[in-house]
């Protein structure tokens, strides 16, 4: 019976790396990788979109002192006597005869065709103008809101290659350590053919090796998972598998003892989203005062199609000042309140928030620094163990659960400090991250 689930195991495994090999490798440097990302990745091109589209919502308020220009043309035909009368008189062919009683009484219909140019130009709106200020204070945080993501994007990134890294670096560890299984299990096989051992033996060493065919598998699938969220982070529908083109290493930096938290982009843009609320609560204040603005019309009139037989004009300046409407403007300047206290206080929190990150990175670094350490030092002594207790097996002088425990316990220690690797060089990447020391030109 265990014949048949080895043999399973093993076509599994064939199955599964025949499918792996037969997908095409792209071998990418961190640099390539970071470029395409940057280039093609959908999450930055919907931050575009939204710095776009904030920046129309600016421009919308050049309304506020640019003018407004406005041309129609527009015809009716008459015979009502008022409106006949001024027809009349606008389009300069009113005569004596037209004084007539009667004619005056029932004129006979006219037709008229107006041209007309109208300009409307904003002088005074003190709360249009504190919009366009707070518009462009959204605007400048939405760019910098975008720098930070696109940080945080290479950031995962380069996480991401790291693990990739790792996970080729698991896969030539449960390679040699396959191949270590099976030595032992052909050589306690062999020992248990010259009837030195017992069946017991023979199948803890065949669990060992179906354990490590599992963890190979599952390894190997690991690898394909995080290629294909680095081919979906660069946007590629491809079922390539992403290689990177060097192996997982301790990465030592020096960290610098000073933090840049205050010029951080997204506490920046925290920052300048308060400025913007704060605008906007001026600019209903300033609603409250009168508005001034200038017009002019200039009109052509005829009895013709897109004539200009006779022309008039008016100009003239309009101030108004809505006193009351209904409360509505108290209760929008209430409302702008609200919003700026509720900006100030999520700005101060997002301050310690990210101070509070930063220390609890710094932690974890000199967590994962400690643990890398001590990882190195297991490694050593479970190699070590392992050597001996090979040397006394293949003397008989030790058992073979021994020998089988200290193989594994060798596999484990190389796979942790692999994973330790990892942990520490990810952990110092988020501590400058976080520390606004890391940076990446496009």
């Amino acid at each position: 019976m265990n014949t048949y689930i080895k043999l399973f195991t093993v076509i599994v495994f064939l199955f599964s790396l025949g499918q792996t090999q037969a997908q095409e490798n792209i071998e990418l440097t961190l640099e390539e990788l970071k470029n395409q990302v940057l280039e093609d990745n959908r999450s930055l091109q919907v931050n575009e979109s939204k710095f776009r589209k904030i920046r129309a919502q600016y421009r919308q308020t050049n309304a506020a002192f640019l003018p407004q220009l406005s041309v129609s043309h527009s015809f009716y035909r008459t015979n009502n006597p008022v409106q006949a009368f001024g027809t009349l008189l606008n389009q300069g062919i009113f005569t004596e005869q037209d004084f007539q009683i009667d004619n005056l009484n029932n004129p006979s219909a006219i037709s008229n065709f107006t041209t007309a140019l109208k300009i409307e130009q904003p002088l005074i709106n003190l709360d249009k103008w504190a919009q366009r200020s707070a518009l462009n204070a959204q605007k400048e945080a939405q760019v910098l809101k975008n720098k930070f993501e696109e940080k945080a994007l290479l950031v995962e990134v380069e996480k991401l290659y790291m693990q990739l890294q790792l996970a080729y670096k698991g896969v030539e560890v449960l390679e040699q350590t396959r191949e270590i299984a099976r030595q032992n299990y052909e050589d306690i096989q062999n020992f248990y053919d010259e009837g030195l051992l017992v069946m017991p033996d023979v199948l803890n060493a065949e669990v060992r090796l179906n354990e490590v065919e599992n963890e190979y598998i599952s390894a190997s699938n690991q690898l394909k998972n995080l290629s294909d969220y680095l081919m979906f982070l660069m946007n590629k529908d491809s079922y390539a598998i992403v290689k990177p083109d060097s192996e997982l290493q301790l990465n030592v930096v020096a960290l610098k003892d000073q933090n840049q938290l205050e010029t951080r982009e997204d506490i920046l843009a925290v920052d300048l989203q308060t400025e913007a609320q704060s605008k906007m609560q001026t600019a209903s204040k300033l609603s409250f005062l009168p508005t001034l603005n200038a017009f002019g019309n200039v009109q052509w009139f005829s009895d013709e199609v897109f004539t200009t037989d006779s022309r008039n004009f008016f100009v003239g300046a309009s101030l108004n000042w809505t006193v009351f409407e209904g409360g509505k403007k108290i209760a929008k300047l209430q409302e702008e309140n609200a919003s700026l206290d509720q900006a100030q206080l999520e700005a101060s929190m997002n301050a310690s928030q990210s101070y509070m990150e930063l220390e609890k990175a710094k932690r974890q670094f000199r967590e994962a620094e400690q643990k890398l350490n001590r990882n190195r030092l297991s490694l050593e002594q479970a190699e070590k163990v392992y050597k001996i207790r090979k040397d006394r097996f293949d003397e008989g002088l030790e058992r073979t659960t021994d020998l089988l425990q200290a193989e594994q316990q060798q596999s484990a220690m190389r796979l942790a400090y692999n994973q330790s690797i990892f942990e520490f060089n990810y952990a110092q990447l988020y501590v400058q991250f976080l520390a606004n020391n890391y940076s990446y030109e496009n």
